[in-house]
């Protein structure tokens, strides 16, 4: 299966994203992504700031924010493997596994449960298969 199968079948048809995509954990390369707001970019730069920050001091996100796309959400969970947001009505979630991060936004009224469930649920699949 091709990484852009993932993150259309496995969360794009699942919940109504702004913008999914999976990136390489160590270089923040993109991939696979898929936008419905062409104004909302994630660019490598972000992601592997996102990871570094992720490794070495997750709470930095507390105080921060969680800027992707752009755009900053604020930080409602933060650990080593796993991170949650929200601006406004639109969740964020992002899942590290050993070798990629996965990150989907919602669009705005989709709830967050709904979100993490999916992403999370593809993180999961993605460790046990050695990703």
């Amino acid at each position: 299966m091709s990484w852009q199968t993932y993150v259309d079948d496995q969360i794009c048809s699942l919940v109504q994203c702004r913008v999914a995509v999976i990136a390489g954990f160590d270089d923040g390369g993109i991939w696979a992504k898929r936008e419905s707001d062409p104004n909302f970019q994630i660019t490598p730069g972000e992601v592997k700031f996102i990871v570094d920050t992720m490794k070495s001091n997750p709470a930095a996100f507390n105080e921060s924010g969680i800027h992707i796309g752009g755009e900053k959400y604020i930080c409602l969970f933060a650990d080593s493997t796993l991170l949650r947001g929200r601006k406004g009505s639109s969740a964020l979630c992002i899942v590290a596994t050993e070798k990629c991060l996965i990150a989907a936004t919602s669009v705005e009224g989709i709830q967050a449960g709904q979100l993490n469930l999916v992403v999370e649920k593809l993180g999961d699949y993605l460790r046990m298969s050695g990703y």
